[in-house]
């Protein structure tokens, strides 16, 4: 992958350069409210600072309610047979909780350069993150949508892009955008087993709770190659998945938010993607599991965590020379009986890892992985030989571990700091007390 900028949000004006050579700088931009109103993004505290929390993204939303699933409407529907649209053709509708492009049960519908505009509010945020009420084109039951290059536009709340739900649904984008401007408007999602390929397509949207890619209720498949992802509203990270999310050779620039947030039962992939963002990098949360693999690329969060494990049970892995930086906060932080599984190979990583009381973290470093920080809390590390812990501050970890030989001597610079272990935790260090190198001591609790 060649190195280009991250986008430059349209109409948006930056600030100057900074130091970073990376990524570009980030500007808080204004939020919308429910009611479409603007107001001046949230000073952030430096509580919510620390932990990346400037806006905090909602939850999906419980879609186990009376309109759950609710009749779809459209201004043009293909339930059970193959339309290819004229190129070029223009698609309009204003009116509240109606599509304008429906596609359901054996229906195929293609659409090339079409123009697509919604405007018109939800009655349920609710029905539209879980269902696709109110989406611009929604696809559903089984139905097949292809679109080739084409400007979709969106005005009002709950008005997603592209929405795909259930088991056998399928829609496919190649090149072309989607803009939307209101609040909890994704520009894509898929739900209860839909699937979505984007292809070189572009996606900027400006609410509050509004990321450019989504998977929710149900679980779903999302595959994104190329292409640009931006987001001005509060709460609205690049991705937030509850399903399976792949990236590859995208850009994210994220305004007012972390750059992605993985549900429990989701899991996101990343290839040579850069991203940066405002607030924080990366939250894992909920019960149960979650994971996040980078390879390559890079992403750098102006303020808050890198890592963020919220109560599930993380795998976290870098490989491929994956290039992550946060001007405050931590490499890793896992709090609310979280557990964190970290991996790193061949990375060169800065920052400290927080371990809360009740969550637990593993750390595996292999191949030449350097990690610059201290560790507190609940944590177990191993190193392997060509490793390297440079010790920023004194640091009580449960464990550590010396895998395939090897030695105190080589591994770990204490820059005259202590560490600590547990002796029945750490079988590798028998026991004994070590002077290291740089200064400081590793010994028994």
């Amino acid at each position: 992958m060649k190195n280009p900028g991250l986008p430059r949000r349209q109409g948006h004006r930056r600030a100057a350069a900074t130091a970073s050579v990376l990524l570009l700088p980030l500007v808080l931009t204004a939020c919308s409210d429910d009611d479409g109103a603007t107001n001046p993004p949230p000073a952030a505290s430096p509580a919510a600072t620390a932990t990346g929390a400037r806006c905090v993204t909602d939850r999906p939303a419980d879609d186990h309610g009376p309109d759950a699933k609710p009749r779809a409407w459209a201004g043009y529907t293909v339930d059970d047979k193959s339309v290819e649209t004229e190129a070029q053709e223009r698609f309009k509708r204003t009116s509240r909780d109606k599509s304008v492009l429906l596609v359901s049960g054996s229906g195929k519908l293609t659409t090339r350069d079409a123009k697509i505009i919604k405007h018109g509010g939800t009655s349920s945020v609710t029905a539209s993150d879980g269902h696709g009420l109110n989406a611009a084109v929604l696809a559903r039951d089984g139905g097949t949508l292809t679109m080739s290059g084409g400007r979709m536009s969106t005005q009002d709340k709950g008005s997603t892009g592209v929405f795909a739900s259930g088991k056998d649904t399928r829609a496919t984008l190649h090149s072309g955008g989607i803009r939307t401007h209101g609040s909890s408007a994704r520009g894509v999602t898929a739900a209860h087993g839909g699937e979505l390929d984007l292809t070189y397509v572009e996606i900027d949207t400006a609410g509050t709770q509004a990321a450019p890619v989504a998977v929710g209720p149900g679980g779903g498949k999302v595959t994104v190659s190329g292409g640009t992802m931006t987001s001005a509203g509060c709460g609205s990270p690049g991705v937030q998945t509850a399903g399976e999310v792949s990236l590859s050779q995208t850009l994210f620039d994220l305004a007012n938010s972390e750059a992605f947030t993985v549900e429990a039962g989701g899991s996101l992939k990343l290839k040579d993607v850069r991203a940066s963002a405002a607030a924080g990098g990366v939250v894992l949360r909920g019960d149960g599991r979650a994971s996040y693999r980078m390879t390559g690329g890079a992403l750098q969060a102006s303020d808050g965590d890198i890592f963020s494990v919220q109560g599930a049970d993380a795998d976290i892995t870098l490989d491929g020379g994956a290039d992550v930086q946060t001007k405050d906060g931590k490499l890793l932080r896992v709090s609310d009986g979280g557990k964190a599984a970290f991996r790193a190979s061949d990375e060169k990583l800065k920052g400290s890892v927080a371990v809360a009381k009740g969550g637990s973290a593993t750390l595996d470093l292999t191949g030449s992985t350097k990690l610059d920080g201290k560790i507190v809390g609940a944590a177990s590390l191993t190193l392997g030989p060509k490793t390297e812990w440079s010790v920023s501050g004194d640091s009580p970890l449960k464990s550590i571990g010396l895998a395939d030989g090897a030695k105190v001597s080589d591994v770990i610079v204490g820059n005259g700091h202590t560490v600590t272990y547990d002796k029945a935790s750490s079988p590798d260090l028998r026991g004994k007390k070590y002077q290291l190198a740089g200064g400081g001591v590793l010994k028994p609790a």
